[in-house]
């Protein structure tokens, strides 16, 4: 499902995740949140972001192994990633 106003948060620090959620919804996004690779995969069969902002290092699947596997999609490659 594709939503003009959906931006995904990927972060495992519950702290980060809070501060941008609150940024964000105070912007009028709508938000999906991941704190792993295999939340954002799930997150991703069934929903399309606008943005992704993607944390760098997490824990198993670090952020550039997960940027690289989404990007590696044709339906998600123009999807921007920060």
């Amino acid at each position: 499902m594709e939503n003009n106003n959906l931006v995904l948060i990927v972060d495992d620090n519950p702290n980060n995740i809070q501060v941008l959620a609150t940024i964000m919804a105070e912007c009028g996004y709508e938000l999906g949140i991941a704190q792993n690779a295999h939340e954002v995969y799930r997150f991703l069969e069934d929903n399309h972001p606008q943005l992704i902002l993607l944390d760098v290092e997490m824990p198993e699947i670090d952020g550039y192994e997960v940027c690289a596997t989404i990007k590696s999609k044709p339906e998600y490659q123009n999807i921007p990633i920060i």
